[in-house]
């Protein structure tokens, strides 16, 4: 698998953007959960999302992978591609590509002006709203072929789901995650993520526990939309390396596959399956599986010794980090740098992956969620911990001890994170 391209901008090179704090100025909710202010909005922008076939994608985990895999099929079919995923690592331009490629801050600049001035006189839509917003009027200004899009939250009332018909809808694996808005059991936020499905058009379900399966079984029946399920015991792994692996799924034999994580071969299947229902041929759909790159989530960013860098913020990411650790490099200790917020099951996590650490460096990631690094320190229990000021002190703590090294958390630092390592090994910021 080859390392990463070098970051496509240097945060600090856009802190000067204007047009970015229309989107920083703006509360996560500003409204009553609906799409009605959405509607408006897009209705004000000539309803560019009508004009776009999309592929959507909703679930707790594994979404934003599954995304990035069916992009990478598209357009390894020669299709143009717009791709809509959340959360960004560095700023908010990461979230809207074409063809792979960030948006450019004079084309940000340009829709968000469009944006704004639809904003005006509408009770004022949320940060995701707007972000939605500007996303479908670049996709439509660019002529996509197909749009991937990720859901930000939930699905049925989220903003993404003012697309009336999608060309596919995708369910990756549904767990216990926002439960304050979505619900308190897995039964009711699978109802949530199942309100993407539509009538008349294709559903692929990603391998779900039997109590989020019945409630998407029951969506697609009732609505009338053609469901597949991925069968996960036609799925064999082949081999598995830090350089990637290998599997076959059904009569799908011996495919490449970029990222790591047994947990992704889950996830390509639904890829497969997603690809299948939009015509994509095999030759397409294995190409865009050995090309896709995911970053953040195992990323192996330098191989001697290892660097791991990983988003897993909950519960399910971190045993799937656990498994992976594991099974690529069997026996090794790491580094563990961890930054988490403190309505994440801390924690559980730490349970999880404190039998691989040699130590732990714990920071404190932006927001006014984020769990103190002094708190999380303290909770570790079998090897040594200690809180650190930021990032630059974690890489210098990592540089001092050497050794393998896993940074793992909240999204929130760990695309910093990564762009501060690339800075420092070398790697400039593209001007």
């Amino acid at each position: 698998m080859p390392l990463p391209q070098r970051p496509p901008v240097c945060y600090t090179e856009v802190m000067d953007k204007d047009f970015l704090q229309f989107y920083s100025d703006t509360p996560k909710f500003t409204h009553a959960p609906g799409l009605e202010v959405m509607g408006a909005l897009m209705a004000r922008l000539g309803d560019p999302q009508r004009r776009l076939r999309c592929v959507h994608i909703a679930g707790t985990n594994g979404k934003g992978s599954c995304a990035a895999m069916v992009d990478a099929m598209l357009r390894a079919a020669g299709y143009r591609t717009g791709l809509y995923t959340s959360p960004d690592l560095i700023g908010p331009w990461e979230r809207i590509k074409v063809d792979g490629v960030d948006i450019t801050l004079d084309a940000f600049a340009a829709v968000t002006a469009r944006v704004k001035a639809a904003c005006s006189g509408l009770e004022e839509p949320s940060f995701f709203e707007k972000m939605t917003a500007a996303a479908f009027v670049y996709f439509a200004e660019r002529q996509c072929d197909y749009v991937v899009l990720e859901v930000g939250l939930g699905g049925r009332l989220d903003a993404t789901n003012v697309i009336e018909t999608p060309a596919v809808s995708v369910i990756m694996p549904v767990g216990l995650d926002h439960t304050a808005v979505l619900g308190d059991t897995v039964a009711a936020i699978a109802g949530e993520k199942a309100g993407i499905v539509r009538a008349g058009r294709p559903t692929v379900c990603a391998p779900q526990t039997e109590e989020a399966a019945a409630v998407i079984r029951r969506r697609c029946r009732s609505v009338g939309s053609p469901l597949t399920e991925v069968d996960i015991t036609k799925i064999t792994s082949l081999s598995r390396s830090p350089e990637g692996q290998r599997f076959s799924y059904g009569d799908m034999h011996d495919v490449s596959l970029s990222l790591l994580g047994e947990h992704q071969l889950g996830n390509a299947c639904a890829a497969i399956e997603a690809g299948r229902a939009l015509g994509l041929s095999e030759r397409d759909i294995r190409a865009g599986l050995a090309a896709v790159r995911w970053p953040c989530r195992l990323e192996l960013v330098r191989r001697d010794p290892p660097m791991v860098l990983d988003g897993a913020h909950n519960g399910h990411g971190a045993a799937a980090l656990a498994a992976a650790l594991r099974t690529f490099f069997p026996g090794v200790r790491f580094t563990m740098v961890m930054g988490v917020m403190a309505d994440k099951p801390w924690r559980e996590m730490l349970d999880l992956l404190e039998p691989l650490a040699a130590a732990f460096l714990c920071l404190t990631p932006e927001g006014p969620r984020a769990l103190p690094a002094e708190e999380l320190a303290a909770a570790v229990r079998t090897v040594p911990a200690r809180a650190v000021s930021g990032i630059d002190e974690a890489l210098a703590l990592c540089r001092e001890r050497g050794g393998p090294v896993c940074a793992f958390g909240s999204l929130y630092y760990i695309g910093y994170f990564r762009q501060r390592f690339m800075e420092v090994e070398g790697w400039k910021c593209a001007k």
